[in-house]
Order: C-alpha cells, then sequence, then structure tokens
C-alpha cells in the first residue's frame, strides 16, 4: 500500500495540523526523503513526535518507512503528486457539489423499502467503498450484504434476490462486460431489484443499466509503473 493510498483511507481521521504536515512532506518528497527526522522536523516547525505520531496513523512502522515512502512519491511517473492535499480537497469539493444538484427523493425511498442491500466490488479500492456505504447504512438501521468481487458469486446471489431489493455495484471504469451482462440477466428476472452503480466520471455501460448512477471523479497515479486511482469516500457522506 503506497502512501497516497494511506492518506486516502485515512483522510477523514486526519487533523488541520496533521494534513499541514502531509502537505509539505509532499511537495518536497525527494528532498524530505533525504532529511533526517530532526531536520524535518525544523523545516516544517514541528515536533519530532508529531511526524511520528502521523507515520503511526498511516500504518507505517516509523519514519524509516516514511523516508522510503516519500522517495517512492518522488519517482512517480506521469501524474506530479505534490499537490496531492489539495487536490483531493477540490476533487471532493467539485463531486458533493454534483449530488447537492441532484434530486435523490426516490433513491431514498428506494433504500428505505428495500429489505437487503447487496453491495458489489470490483476490486480492493472498491470494497473500501463498499464497506463505508455498509457501516453508513447500518447506522440507518439496512441490512447489506457485501459480496466478494468474484463474478460467480454475483451469478450464484442473483437467484436468491427478492424482489424490493437492491445491488450497488462499485466499479472503476463501469465498462466490464461480464458484469454488465450478468446485471443484465439480474434485472431481467421479474424486475424484482433495484441497481445502483458508482463509477468514474463519464459515460460507461454499468451506468446505463442502472436505475441510479453515481459518479466520482478520480486521481490517477503512476506507482512504480502500475497505475492507480484514489478516489474521493468523503463524498460519499453526502448521500446519506
Amino acid at each position: 500500500m503506497n502512501l497516497q493510498t494511506r492518506i486516502y483511507e485515512k483522510q477523514g481521521d486526519l487533523s488541520g495540523s496533521e494534513k499541514e504536515i502531509i502537505q509539505g512532506l509532499l511537495s518536497s518528497a525527494k528532498e524530505n526523503s533525504q532529511l533526517s527526522l530532526k531536520d524535518l522536523s525544523k523545516k516544517l516547525y514541528v515536533s519530532e513526535s508529531a511526524i511520528f505520531r502521523l507515520c503511526k496513523k498511516l500504518g507505517l512502522s516509523g519514519y524509516s518507512e516514511l523516508k522510503f515512502e516519500l522517495s517512492a512519491v518522488s519517482s512517480i511517473k506521469n501524474h506530479p503528486n505534490n499537490n496531492f492535499v489539495k487536490e483531493m480537497a477540490d476533487l471532493t469539493t467539485n463531486t458533493i457539489k454534483q449530488f447537492e444538484a441532484r434530486n435523490l427523493t426516490n433513491f431514498y425511498i428506494d433504500v428505505q423499502t428495500a429489505k437487503t442491500i447487496y453491495l458489489y466490488s470490483t476490486g480492493w479500492q472498491q470494497e473500501l467503498l463498499a464497506s463505508y456505504i455498509s457501516k453508513e447504512l447500518f447506522l440507518f438501521g439496512k441490512q447489506t450484504v457485501l459480496l466478494p468481487s468474484a463474478l460467480d458469486e454475483l451469478k450464484m446471489r442473483g437467484q436468491f434476490f427478492n424482489k424490493g431489493d437492491m445491488l450497488w455495484t462499485i466499479s472503476y471504469s463501469g465498462n466490464n462486460s461480464s458484469i454488465v451482462n450478468e446485471l443484465k440477466k439480474i434485472s431481467l428476472v421479474g424486475d424484482k431489484i433495484k441497481l445502483v452503480s458508482l463509477t468514474k466520471m463519464g459515460s460507461n455501460d454499468l451506468a446505463t443499466i442502472s436505475d441510479y448512477s453515481f459518479f466520482f471523479q478520480t486521481i490517477d497515479f503512476s506507482y512504480k509503473n502500475n497505475g492507480g486511482v484514489v478516489p474521493a469516500p468523503v463524498s460519499l457522506q453526502h448521500i446519506f
């Protein structure tokens, strides 16, 4: 798990001062990765213990691992993450505006009347969002079932869906033909289940077949030549 992903996971738990430290760390990642803890604390005008506590909050073993992660950030290609925290904040603000402009009355009614809400995700980042949604729905007294990302699991569960149930599918692209085709089959069986999609911004097949579609802006980055996506889950707070 890279540093950006750790920040994304913990963003809701970070204080204002911790976010400022992160901004300082990422603004000069390469230079900071070469500093001692003492020198870095002087540069950022914070205590050594504050940096160490932030390491622990982000799930790092200590300062040595933070230096390694900062070095990795400095080698990221095709996307300058020097303003990662600011970019995440701007992204979240734009997504919130999108939700506030929508009339979600019918969606809320269907959520309220649904006996069971199934959450199907297509990857580990999507699983984080599914887990977050499940916890939020639990607070509203809704029963949820988290489905593994395996397509066979979706096929098997499909036969047990009841009229009025909801199936939320969380996918980055929304264009996985196997998943879309399976959802089409499920929706055709007596029109008994409401489909909800959560995907990145833009037209996609999953959104087209869903009763309700939610879109999220994303931050694309490359890490050790592997692509990745950081969504803005905090904006989900404006659905519930």
